[in-house]
């Protein structure tokens, strides 16, 4: 019964070479080292989303803060388990090689079909492939239910070459990743971002500070544009453990071009003034505060907000607050309900809002 239905569902899944391929080659090197460990691990999510007042792109039950797209839906429900994900994790070590470490995860938000989300190997300090931004801070990302993430959070996957080396005092990475900006619909670079961030664990919890720099290039033949610009942009987060497992977690993002890295990239990096390129000023802050009423029993507060301008005209500010309570009963599930709340400022046009209810249970394996 278990191949018959497999069978069926075969044909639906545009990706099984790829993963057919992989299996294959996990396959070849558990033989050719025989010291390579296989991990399976990810979720599965079902969530239940209640709009009472929805400006979103809500595509596919995609839970994402207001974008540019005014739909006005009120009072409609989306039940969908298109959060969830697997991840397939190798570890490999030997005295000639030293130690590989390979990861390669998918989730559904392309509406059923399989996205990549991370496919990278790390070999000792350094890392290739797609995975997180080395500009983000996970540890300080507070813990919601809701995907789409609140305001003045940085969000993106990238491909990208990274060194790593840890010091008595904290860890260094150094990253070249693929550009990421966005000015009058043109991403014309010609050299990597470059990113450098160091993190300093402490007995109340971490700091982290990151720096960003990008070359912005707009070639424009239609409008005769030919310019160049160096964005400079940096972030400080982190996280301070409090009595009874509580925590307050922080973070301020603040610089140029940063439409491409905030709130699903949906703010310009920057225009086109005189045909040349003009960058966005940013500036993004976070708090949260999680409390443990219990060993099961938690709630987090998140408040955010992003103000974003070009050459002194507002292109779009956030805000946003989170509100949830989660119940663990045990550490592989967790059940829980969030309220949220987010509004986005237009230069032009009115305010969009987002009032949303939300359910959601979740296993982890």
């Amino acid at each position: 019964m278990n191949n018959k239905k497999q069978k069926n569902l075969m044909p639906a899944w545009p990706n099984q070479m790829c993963v057919a391929l992989v299996c294959a080659l996990m396959s070849v090197g558990a033989v050719a080292a025989s010291d390579t460990q296989h991990q399976v691990s990810g979720y599965i999510q079902m969530d239940t989303i209640f709009n009472i007042e929805d400006d979103s792109n809500n595509q596919y039950a995609l839970v994402r803060l207001v974008s540019d797209e005014a739909r006005d839906e009120e009072g409609d429900i989306n039940l969908t388990s298109l959060h969830s994900r697997l991840n397939i994790t190798t570890l490999a070590s030997n005295p000639e090689m030293g130690q590989i470490k390979s990861v390669i995860e998918g989730d559904f938000f392309g509406g059923g079909v399989m996205g990549l989300r991370h496919a990278y190997f790390t070999h000792n300090n350094l890392l290739f492939g797609q995975t997180w931004t080395t500009f983000m801070d996970l540890s300080a990302l507070p813990e919601k239910g809701e995907f789409g993430g609140s305001a003045a959070r940085v969000f993106s996957r990238k491909s990208m070459v990274r060194f790593s080396h840890e010091f008595v005092s904290g860890k260094l990475e150094l990253a070249l990743e693929q550009p990421l900006y966005n000015v009058a619909g043109e991403q014309d670079a010609v050299m990597p971002d470059v990113i450098a961030r160091f993190t300093r664990k402490t007995g109340f919890g971490h700091i982290t500070a990151a720096a960003l720099m990008q070359h912005v290039v707009v070639e424009d033949t239609v409008n005769n544009v030919d310019d160049a610009a160096i964005a400079l942009a940096a972030r400080v987060s982190g996280r301070v453990n409090m009595a009874n497992q509580d925590n307050f977690k922080f973070a301020v993002i603040f610089g140029q071009g940063l439409g491409g890295y905030l709130n699903f990239a949906d703010t310009a990096s920057g225009n086109i003034t005189n045909n040349q390129v003009e960058l966005s000023d940013t500036v993004a802050t976070r708090v949260s505060y999680q409390h443990h009423w219990s060993n099961q029993l938690r709630s987090t507060l998140v408040v955010a907000k992003t103000t974003a301008d070009i050459n002194g005209v507002d292109s779009g500010d956030y805000q946003s607050v989170h509100v949830n309570c989660i119940y663990s009963p045990f550490k592989t599930i967790k059940y829980g309900l969030e309220l949220i709340n987010a509004r986005k400022e237009q230069a032009q046009g009115a305010d969009l809002k987002l009032n949303r209810f939300q359910l959601f249970a979740q296993y982890k394996f």
